[in-house]
């Protein structure tokens, strides 16, 4: 059993933590916003308190100069291999950036208020319910991986000057996650060495890998099925077809046979199986603190792995503005394989307020 907590100070020295109890939980929306942020503020404070003490950030390498040479970076676990060098190229991304974890995975760049985050390709071309995901948790359902803990990734955040909003709610009724909007960069190197950049929406797709059916009265005539990924539900007298259909599929399909209803189906399919690039805005709806009742100890429940999400959790740090399942064989997403680079590329991800966008309605 686990209930929601809060965290406030407890004057020099720490923090308390402590239940809340029923009349809070009837506080306003921006009162519990105000009271998530002090929350991980007192919890990171001694993390957050060198950037805030107002030192100059180092500065910049001067032009003349090489940039400094890759090193391998110590690995805070010592059950963990080190990371592998970082090329410089993407080094140099990090020059005003200053280091908030001892992996050398989570930046804050002050001057340019986003966060930026060292990972890895963990998988081009899975069906996707997170985009980033700490290393070892999950990660067949995830683009990248990295190796950091979620309550630093939200501290810096904060420190960007990003207030979070709150997670998707389910019941009595569905509604979307809330946030400020948050523009995710993706940088790498491709294989000849050429800094690349994209948003990260453009690496995702919508699930084309999943069954789609039609009602028909029967089977097409003449047709022995299964043909291809073509097969007939006589239970409920469905045709269906798996993942994507080409042209040349298309166009032979429909030569089978004039019904109306099975022209109509076969045309759906190809369009459904197209790939069309996902266009939901991702934002910082925080996640949240509980207590285990059993320990006694306080949980940031973005730890359990849901960093940057493209399935709706209510655990969420980062997700998306629209409804977003995460049941098995239903899930919306998937990774845009052929724009994602190879499992292992270093990829670092900047995060910053997306101002220029428009407030998606929830869908």
């Amino acid at each position: 059993m686990c209930r929601v907590v809060s965290l406030s100070s407890a004057g020099s020295g720490g923090w308390r933590s402590h239940v809340i109890n029923e009349g809070s939980v009837g506080m306003s929306r921006d009162n519990r916003r105000k009271m998530h942020r002090r929350t991980l503020m007192a919890a990171t404070l001694p993390l957050l308190l060198p950037m805030l003490s107002g030192d100059e950030p180092r500065k910049a390498p001067a032009a003349t100069q090489q940039p400094p040479k890759p090193q391998p970076e110590q690995s805070a676990d010592p059950q963990k291999k080190p990371l592998p060098p970082l090329p410089a190229a993407l080094q140099q991304e990090l020059r005003d950036a200053i280091p908030l974890n001892p992996e050398g995975t989570v930046f804050l760049d002050r001057a340019k208020k986003r966060v930026l985050l060292r990972t890895e390709v963990a998988c081009p071309d899975c069906i996707l319910e997170m985009v980033l995901v700490p290393e070892g948790n999950r990660e067949h359902e995830t683009i990248l991986r990295i190796r950091a803990r979620a309550f630093v990734i939200h501290s810096a955040l904060l420190a960007a000057g990003l207030e979070p909003g709150s997670p998707a709610v389910f019941s009595p009724e569905f509604r979307a996650p809330e946030g400020p909007a948050v523009d995710i960069q993706t940088i790498w190197l491709d294989s000849a060495g050429k800094r690349q950049q994209r948003r990260l929406q453009e690496w995702v797709r919508y699930n084309t890998h999943r069954y789609q059916a039609a009602k028909l009265s029967g089977p097409p005539p003449g047709l022995e099925l299964p043909w291809k990924n073509l097969r007939w539900d006589r239970f409920n007298n469905e045709i269906l077809w798996f993942g994507p259909m080409t042209d040349a599929e298309r166009d032979e399909l429909l030569g089978k046979w004039n019904d109306q209803a099975w022209q109509k189906a076969i045309r759906q399919f190809h369009s459904d199986g197209q790939s069309r690039q996902m266009t939901a805005q991702f934002v910082f709806a925080g996640s949240s603190m509980i207590r285990d009742e059993e320990t006694g100890k306080d949980y940031y429940q973005a730890e359990g792995g849901h960093l940057i999400c493209t399935s709706n959790f209510p655990d969420a740090m980062l997700d998306i503005r629209e409804e977003s399942s995460a049941s098995d064989g239903t899930q919306t997403y998937e990774g845009w394989t052929e724009r994602i680079p190879p499992e292992g590329t270093p990829v670092l991800l900047a995060l910053s307020a997306d101002t220029a966008a428009k407030a998606q309605p929830a869908k």
